[in-house]
């Protein structure tokens, strides 16, 4: 795979295998002006695939939250705009996803956090002890939040218990 090909195809994996190849060249120092700061520019150069993990990270987590919303409150009047937030979030995350990110998400840390900002939300609330009864582990796989469609109903269901 070319470099520009990775780079369109797996950001986090280029930035990484850029800021080594980077580090790599200061280390001989062929041919290199003293006033590079060779570390800063491979550090920089990798902040661009971690910035990138940490948006889709958070665009799950968002998933998440919403999808439990629609749980907790499935006749409210907002479950068209939160299935259509989720369609929008997942839409993004299919722009931004790699394969390398894969190995690197935590769905039950996500899982997790989307919990403890629902338990404070509905902080006295009959949905608190909805948010209180759902599992500690995220019941739904990366598979199902990244896959080509999202069908927001059927994940819901399995968020029952």
């Amino acid at each position: 795979m070319s470099g520009s090909t990775l780079y369109d195809d797996d950001i986090l994996l280029w930035s990484e295998q850029q800021a080594a190849a980077i580090r790599q060249l200061g280390e001989t120092k062929r041919n290199l002006p003293d006033e590079l700061d060779i570390e800063n520019v491979a550090e920089e150069i990798e902040s661009v695939g971690r910035s990138e993990l940490a948006a889709v990270e958070s665009l799950l987590r968002l998933i998440l939250i919403h999808l439990i919303k629609l749980r907790l409150e499935p006749n409210t009047d907002a479950v068209r705009h939160w299935r259509a937030e989720i369609s929008g979030f997942h839409s993004e995350i299919r722009r931004r996803y790699a394969p390398s990110m894969r190995q690197r998400i935590d769905i039950d840390g996500l899982w997790r956090s989307a919990r403890e900002q629902l338990m404070l939300a509905y902080e006295g609330s009959e949905q608190q002890h909805g948010v209180a009864d759902l599992s500690g582990n995220c019941p739904l796989r990366l598979d199902d939040l990244i896959g080509e469609q999202i069908d927001s109903f059927a994940l819901v269901e399995r968020l029952r218990p």
